[in-house]
């Protein structure tokens, strides 16, 4: 399901093209939109063409893995607390542990080992 959010005047300032989390959903700041509607496909175009022109897009995804992983290591080693980051930091690194735990539950599709 895809979700837009607009701004006061009505422009769309944000898409997402996977089901909201938990804070998102109650945020009531997204909403359900027609992939059809001619407003989301040019609000999609612009992201994909400005992702084009910016080389450092194309790994920005990889980078906030690594990010993520490295606070992680941190972490076990007792070099920080998970509560010495920002509330809002929590909150994201929260939300992405919890949508990859869901997403690795979906692609669990043959179950346990226990098959022959």
């Amino acid at each position: 399901m895809m979700h837009i959010q607009r701004d006061a005047r009505g422009d769309i300032i944000g898409l997402l093209q996977r089901p909201l989390t938990e804070p998102e959903a109650a945020s009531g700041q997204w909403l359900p939109a027609d992939p059809a509607d001619p407003a989301v496909a040019i609000f999609a175009r612009r992201l994909a063409e400005a992702a084009d022109h910016n080389p450092l897009a194309l790994t920005d995804a990889e980078l906030a893995r690594v990010t993520e992983d490295l606070i992680d290591v941190l972490i076990d080693r007792a070099v920080i607390q998970f509560t010495d980051l920002p509330v809002a930091a929590q909150n994201k690194l929260l939300q992405r542990r919890q949508t990859r735990a869901r997403l690795a539950n979906r692609l669990d599709l043959l179950g346990s080992d226990d098959i022959i």
